[in-house]
């Protein structure tokens, strides 16, 4: 090798310290986005440190999907202003990708812990237990038409977990009424829900009170859902409860874990108190 050039790198040594294949360093330097520092005349490049940096952007860039048009350009005309510019730019949206991902992330662990339940449930067994105050975001009240409507009520519901879901919340649930639960109107909803760990100063914040709760699972489709809440009922005016304000539905196993409707798994959360002339 020639004296002048043992400080720099072959194409093969600078493509190995880059992490890339030659051939994307022969690209690069075709459409004149990252040229090497010196091209000798039977056409042998070679590279210097100093350009190690500049390749490190364009693979930032990269990793960001910057059309190489767009790389190019900033190349061309970079000054100190323009990298600020461009910085700032990317950390935005970097931001928000890590957001995304998050999100992602929380749901996938969230899916991990409803699948982990719903498979090792005892769905004959109906227990009472006393479970701490729970923060809940609550949709607007739902009429018996919006519940009777399917299609209208998919739409409420995926529109209420698109404006919900977030790291601070769990999946979606529905309340059903003491009222209805008594009439036997099982799907005749008051409200979706999500649960979040922290209070909001927002109108449909709702406080599930600390207190005693009944818990039954059901396995099966939501359409038989019936034969769970009465078995509950029965179990419950046996055992001389009076039954709380709301049943809390969370759906632990459905669609996307089971290809069978008769193989969902629903919880079933409602409030309770002994009764006081028993």
């Amino acid at each position: 090798m020639r004296k002048d050039l043992q400080k720099y790198f072959t194409t093969g040594k600078f493509a190995k310290l880059c992490g890339v294949n030659k051939r994307t360093l022969f690209h690069y330097d075709d459409i004149g986005l990252f040229c090497p520092a010196i091209t000798d005349k039977n056409g042998y490049r070679y590279y210097s440190y100093r350009q190690l940096d500049v390749f490190s952007i364009i693979s930032i860039l990269k990793e960001l999907n910057v059309p190489l048009k767009e790389m190019k350009s900033y190349l061309d005309e970079r000054t100190p202003k323009r990298l600020i510019d461009l910085s700032t730019q990317k950390i935005a949206e970097v931001d928000n990708e890590i957001e995304k991902l998050n999100q992602i992330k929380h749901l996938l662990e969230e899916t991990i812990v409803f699948t982990n339940k719903g498979t090792h449930v005892n769905c004959d067994e109906i227990t009472i237990e006393e479970q701490e105050e729970e923060y809940l975001i609550r949709s607007a009240l739902l009429t018996e038409e919006d519940t009777k409507n399917y299609i209208q009520f998919m739409l409420d519901f995926t529109s209420f977990i698109n404006s919900t879901q977030s790291m601070d919340t769990s999946f979606a649930g529905a309340m059903l009424s003491k009222g209805n639960m008594l009439k036997n109107n099982y799907s005749n909803y008051s409200y979706f829900f999500v649960k979040t760990n922290k209070e909001r100063k927002v109108p449909s914040m709702f406080v599930k009170p600390k207190g005693m709760y009944a818990i039954a699972y059901h396995h099966g489709s939501y359409e038989t859902l019936s034969r769970t809440y009465e078995r509950l009922l029965k179990f419950l005016e046996e055992k001389h409860f009076h039954i709380g304000e709301f049943a809390y539905e969370e759906y632990l196993l459905d669609e996307v874990a089971v290809k069978n409707e008769s193989d969902y798994i629903t919880q079933i959360t409602v409030a309770i108190e002994k009764s006081t002339s028993n």
